[in-house]
């Protein structure tokens, strides 16, 4: 009966831990700067940060749909017909060497073949759970725009990053916490955490 016990404990043990290690992996692997592969290699670093290109300019919908918008490719092409890039190679922050202008020249093709670029959504949403949200929780991006919050307090320092990456764990808590920081009043409080202000 002993030696039963201590065997059960020896494997729930092992289980525990093996569990445990994969976990702070998951978690690891989430938060590192490794956001998913992209078909093109878009660097914000260089467009938000050395450029100083505002979010707006390219996630154009934010300030008037509840949907910040992917850019279009006909986007890109409004700089990129006239802006060809460098013929240099350029190291990311995670080590990738590429060469700007063959990045550029891959958005010209889908450009010429009509092509929409199939972008891989960062912070998913609406039925995707790449942000660990589920698919009945809706953030509304022109509600925060038009009361002042700046990008980067849901989507951390973007312009500091070549391939974005999740930044903040957008849970319920993550929410509720800043929509109780952020409250005007008693009554907006509230509102804020009614349940169909984001589940609807």
């Amino acid at each position: 009966m002993k030696r039963d016990t201590h065997r059960f404990l020896r494997i729930a043990m092992t289980v525990l831990l093996v569990t445990a290690g994969l976990y702070l992996y998951a978690e690891t692997a989430e938060s590192s700067d490794k956001g998913p592969a992209q078909p093109v290699l878009f660097s914000h670093k260089i467009h938000a940060g050395d450029n100083q290109i505002q979010c707006q300019t390219c996630h154009s919908y934010t300030e008037v749909s509840p949907h910040p918008g992917i850019p279009s490719v006909q986007k890109c092409m409004g700089c990129h017909s006239y802006v060809a890039g460098r013929d240099v190679e350029y190291t990311t922050q995670g080590g990738q060497t590429i060469n700007i202008r063959e990045e550029i020249n891959k958005v010209k093709g889908y450009w010429r073949r009509q092509e929409p670029i199939p972008w891989v959504k960062v912070t998913g949403m609406y039925g995707t759970t790449s942000a660990g949200m589920p698919e009945f929780v809706r953030f509304n991006h022109k509600r925060h725009i038009k009361r002042g919050f700046e990008c980067s307090t849901c989507h951390g320092e973007v312009e500091k990053m070549d391939v974005v990456h999740k930044a903040e764990d957008l849970t319920m808590g993550f929410c509720i916490s800043c929509h109780e920081e952020n409250a005007d009043n008693e009554e907006h409080k509230t509102e804020l955490k009614d349940c169909l202000t984001c589940h609807y």
